[in-house]
C-alpha cells in the first residue's frame, strides 16, 4: 500500500492546481482541489458529481469529512486503475474554465 499511496500522491501533484500530503493511515488520498472551485463548481460535492459524469471515476466530497474544498479518493486497488483513474480526472480538470 505504500507504493500505491506514493504512486496515487506522485500522479495527484502532476495536476496543475491539485495540492496534497500524503496520507500516513488508511487507504485514502484527500486532495486540496480548490483551484477548480468558485467558477463552474461552487463546491467540491459539485466538483464530485462533475467526476463520475464525466470522468466516470467515483471520489468523495472532502465536505462529507469536513474537508471542504477537497475530495476523497481510495487507493486500496490495482496500480492500473490507480493510474487510469487520476488520468481520467487530469483530462476533466484540464477542461474546468477557471
Amino acid at each position: 500500500f505504500e507504493a500505491r499511496r506514493d504512486l496515487i500522491v506522485n500522479l495527484l501533484t502532476a495536476i496543475p492546481g491539485v495540492k496534497i500530503n500524503p496520507p500516513k493511515g488508511a487507504f485514502y488520498a484527500l486532495p486540496d482541489v480548490k483551484h477548480y472551485l468558485g467558477g463552474q463548481f461552487a463546491t467540491d460535492a459539485d466538483l464530485a458529481a462533475y467526476l463520475l459524469e464525466e470522468a466516470n471515476v467515483a471520489v468523495i466530497p472532502g465536505g462529507v469529512f469536513e474537508a471542504h474544498g477537497h475530495i476523497r479518493l481510495s487507493y486500496a486497488a490495482s496500480r492500473e486503475d490507480i493510474v487510469r483513474g487520476v488520468e481520467r480526472i487530469a483530462a476533466c480538470f484540464a477542461t474546468i474554465k477557471q
